[in-house]
């Protein structure tokens, strides 16, 4: 019964970064400041942390774990989460949604070379099934050499989210073994996310204006981002993270599957193959043999 809490859990937390990155998709198809939509989500974020904090009565420990690793977190989740969306701009939603997601393939390498964890058999075959599903994905546009060199740009520029993604993970684990406040991260996080938008929207987008559209997306991806992490955090508490953690990251596949629905995307058989073998990725890397 425990473990069919945690799945239940876990499908929630996927059918919600599924559907956060179809709100993402809608907000960037309109010249809207990236920026202010991460600060509003920030803050509605905080917020609700907050509550949620108060009303369980948690009591926050701010050791220098919690700060060094905390803010180190929160400076690397809001930098990909603003990458992902600029992509979002650019790229199907289907490519960006399940590139971002394969960041099991860089957290793998990352612990592999900084923690020391080894690579076995069945990751192995997880990297060249991710590898496969960022080249099925990729797509040269038969226009001008300036779409084309574009379209590369903002493949690499995802790719690079992925990987800062990953490293949020390393981060986060990391502070976990040296006693770090696990709420007080998740909180951090959130003013990160309300901080580094603004910053990001007055000094590379040089523009801050609130305005009822803004609010609206913000309101709406904020508690979806909240959901996100609170599902999340409850499923590894229920269940295996070895069935909680891979299900959590199928989130791709809800994308998708919206995106088509809302007429984003076109369904065609490559990007179907590309998003199984991005499927029997995530599941291969969860494998420990």
């Amino acid at each position: 019964m425990m473990l069919y809490s945690a799945s239940s859990l876990a499908l929630l937390c996927l059918l919600a970064a599924g559907l956060n990155d179809l709100v993402f998709k809608f907000y960037v198809t309109k010249q809207r400041s990236r920026g202010m939509l991460v600060c509003g989500i920030g803050l509605v974020w905080a917020v609700l942390q907050l509550t949620y904090i108060f009303s369980q009565q948690i009591t926050l420990d701010f050791n220098q774990a919690t700060l060094i690793y905390g803010i180190a977190a929160a400076v690397i989740v809001t930098l990909s989460n603003i990458l992902l969306l600029e992509c979002l701009g650019h790229l199907p939603i289907s490519m960006a949604s399940t590139v971002y997601r394969l960041n099991t393939i860089p957290l793998v390498l990352l612990a592999f070379v900084f923690l020391g964890e080894q690579i076995n058999l069945y990751q192995s075959l997880g990297i060249v099934a991710g590898l496969c599903a960022v080249l099925l994905f990729y797509q040269r546009y038969q226009s001008s050499a300036n779409q084309q060199s574009n379209y590369r740009q903002f493949v690499i520029i995802i790719i690079i989210a992925s990987c800062l993604r990953a490293l949020y993970g390393i981060l986060t684990k990391a502070g976990i073994n040296h006693n770090a406040d696990t709420d007080a991260m998740i909180l951090m996080s959130a003013i990160g996310w309300l901080l580094g938008g603004l910053l990001y929207a007055g000094l590379r987008e040089k523009r801050i204006v609130v305005t009822s559209d803004k609010l609206k997306f913000a309101l709406i991806s904020g508690f979806l981002v909240f959901s996100i992490v609170w599902l999340l955090t409850k499923a590894l508490l229920l269940g295996d993270a070895s069935i909680v953690v891979p299900l959590a990251n199928m989130s791709f596949i809800a994308a998708f599957i919206f995106s088509v629905g809302f007429r984003l995307e076109v369904l065609t058989r490559k990007k179907m193959l590309a998003v199984s073998c991005a499927a029997i990725s995530v599941v291969l890397l969860a494998l420990n043999a």
